[in-house]
């Protein structure tokens, strides 16, 4: 029931075991970074977002270990192989989330307002260090959860589409708890998963979708002073504030909850959609599903 004749855990089963487990890798992370931290936020975040993405790699490694039977470049075969290309592929995604927010930001700048507050300092500088660390393995852990091994496996298992609408729907409801959340944060936080599902199966790789999530996320928290899905954690050198309607500028969830940031998101799935992406080679997808979904994304294809 649980496994093929060769032993090996069927994708369903797989899905929901690393579904299962993630959840305690965030439990088991956040109680230890707690226990660290007491009530230093950043502090927190600087050890819960990295613990966190060295759990979901070591209970993935383990998985495809004992359940798909790969002995070897366990990390390549979550969707990080070090193939030639992964430098660029990575750049690209870096790239994209830059020009997208900046695509979005300029509405709030034209129709509404935009004022920065600036704080740079010694404490500041150390300060963007450690947030940019946070910011790095905070989307390195999410692409692990949402794009990786689990969501590999559904793929496999109910095929492309399903496992997108699955996985973009969990990314936008785990964002609902995040202050000022909404129903159009909702839509467009599903949106953005999307666009970095579909950006996983173009190139079979998390190496875009994990330098889009990181420069989306640096570019508008860091770089712009600006809420990140809500959040003002990253706001430590430049804090801004966007005035206008609710529409133009999100509100406290930020554009991510706008009408310019659902047009970035759309801009970056037509470009994820139809850019000439190239598939790393990654000799360890465990599966002949990992190689059959191009029928299911019609005009994907390299």
């Amino acid at each position: 029931m649980f496994t093929d004749a060769e032993g090996r855990i069927h994708p369903i089963w797989a899905f929901v075991l690393s579904a299962v487990l993630s959840v305690v890798a965030f439990l088991l992370a956040g109680y230890s970074a707690a226990a660290f931290a007491g009530d230093h936020v950043l502090r927190f975040e600087a050890v819960f977002r990295p613990l966190l993405s060295a759990l979901l790699l070591a209970i993935f490694s383990w998985l495809l270990t004992a359940g798909n039977h790969v002995e070897e470049r366990r990390i390549a075969a979550q969707g990080l192989p070090f193939s030639p290309g992964w430098m660029k592929q990575f750049a690209i995604g870096c790239a994209s989330g830059v020009l997208l927010v900046i695509v979005a930001v300029i509405p709030v700048a034209i129709w509404g307002r935009v004022s920065f507050r600036t704080a740079l300092n010694v404490s500041s500088v150390a300060r963007i260090a450690v947030v940019l660390g946070v910011l790095l393995s905070g989307a390195l852990a999410e692409e692990l959860m949402f794009r990786g091994y689990p969501f590999q496996r559904l793929v496999e298992a109910i095929g492309a589409t399903g496992a997108i609408a699955v996985f973009s729907m969990l990314f936008g409801v785990v964002h609902l708890s995040n202050p000022g959340a909404s129903v159009w944060g909702l839509i467009n936080t599903v949106a953005i998963g999307v666009l970095l599902s579909v950006g996983y199966l173009r190139t079979r790789a998390l190496w875009m979708p994990w330098g889009f999530h990181f420069a989306w996320n640096a570019t508008l928290g860091l770089v712009l002073g600006l809420p990140v899905s809500g959040l003002r954690l990253f706001n430590v050198a430049v804090h801004a504030t966007a005035i206008g309607p609710r529409w133009l500028t999100g509100g406290n969830y930020g554009i991510e909850a706008s009408a310019p940031g659902a047009f970035a998101i759309v801009i970056g799935l037509l470009i994820v959609w139809k850019a000439p992406l190239h598939r790393l080679e990654n000799p360890t997808l465990v599966s002949p599903a990992e190689n059959e979904v191009e029928p299911e994304l019609p005009n994907v294809t390299n």
